[in-house]
């Protein structure tokens, strides 16, 4: 495909907003129509983003506004069937995360978007940062040996008021809890740095809000090579930190709030520990560039260029399959392995 992609989103409150200013920030992309079922909603943002047309029906949208690509910024639940309308109208679609919350829904737009031919690629911005692709590199070159150990935690504040702004939210059927929301971000850089996950034993709990689903939960994770880890993530805390940790038999690794690091063996140890030496990890820059604009760049230069975006749809799921199979753990007190989450 040659020239500007015709652009639009659907979905206008929210995020939805951040995607319109990373498309306007983007050469080769240009928004030009906008589809909410909210007719206000779609109005106020075609106003605050200079957008030509606005619809209710997303196939419409495709088919009235000539839409080469899409963002769908939409409830977590809906995602499957707008991206199912979106496809078989003929759009490219990037989607929010997570592409929904149930591995039929996203097998369903998956297949969708295979039989139109056309691309589905999932937002995970971390894949973009500087750091966490300084990370990746470091584990996938063995800087810091044989990884055996990684963590992330993720410690957050939502307060009740949060959950109910909108009906759809904390609950099962249309969002998920504290993992599929809030913590799928540091958990798909976790297991993208770590090269994939094999299976999941967790606990979660809904301690402090009143929500259908979790506020609080952890898991233990068995990565693909052996090594492995764990996820904390709660919203029901105060002053907490968000952090990643990656422990290999040569070094470990660190991202954090307060900035990342990265500490190697000396060579000099005794029978209770090893000297390390600490530096700043460095940077590893992605030619798209860092956050949603990052991700709406590289995933517009993919539809033009007929190659795979940063995080195809085979990737972009492999995070909420991670998630169900911890709810899935959580239920039944075993360990699950991935494999039977996509072939339930």
């Amino acid at each position: 495909m040659t020239g500007s992609l015709r652009y639009g989103v659907v979905g206008c409150a929210g995020i939805g907003n951040t995607h319109a200013e990373a498309v306007a920030a983007v050469d080769g992309a240009d928004l030009v129509a906008c589809a909410d079922l909210d007719a206000d909603a779609a109005a106020a943002f075609a106003d605050d983003h200079d957008v030509a047309r606005t619809f209710e029906d997303p196939a419409a949208m495709v088919a009235e506004a000539d839409i080469d690509a899409a963002s769908v910024c939409t409830p977590s639940g809906t995602h499957a069937g707008v991206v199912t309308d979106l496809a078989e109208a003929g759009a490219h679609v990037l989607c929010e995360k997570p592409l929904d919350v149930t591995a039929e829904r996203v097998d369903r737009m998956v297949a969708a978007c295979d039989g139109a031919g056309v691309t589905l690629a999932g937002v995970f911005q971390r894949r973009f940062d500087p750091t966490v692709r300084r990370a990746k590199r470091a584990v996938d070159d063995g800087e810091i040996g044989r990884p055996v150990l990684a963590d992330t935690h993720l410690k957050w504040f939502r307060p009740q008021a949060y959950y109910d702004s909108a009906g759809w939210r904390g609950t099962r059927e249309m969002d998920g809890g504290a993992f599929m929301n809030q913590g799928i971000h540091s958990l798909d850089a976790l297991q993208w740095i770590m090269g994939g996950v094999e299976s999941v034993r967790a606990e979660t709990g809904t301690l402090a809000r009143d929500l259908e689903c979790e506020d609080t939960g952890a898991m233990v994770l068995r990565f693909e090579n052996g090594a492995v880890g764990t996820v904390a993530v709660t919203t029901a805390t105060k002053g907490g930190t968000d952090r990643t940790e990656i422990n290999g038999t040569e070094g470990s690794l660190a991202l954090a709030d307060d900035g990342a690091e990265i500490r190697l063996g000396t060579g000099e140890e005794t029978l209770w520990g090893a000297e390390t030496e600490s530096r700043a990890l460095d940077s590893d820059p992605h030619d798209a560039g860092p956050g949603h604009e990052g991700v709406v760049r590289d995933f517009a230069d993919a539809v033009r260029e007929g190659r795979e975006p940063e995080a195809p749809a085979r990737e972009a799921r492999a995070a909420v399959d991670i998630v169900l199979a911890a709810y899935r753990s959580a239920e039944t007190g075993e360990r699950v392995a991935l494999d039977e989450v996509r072939d339930a």
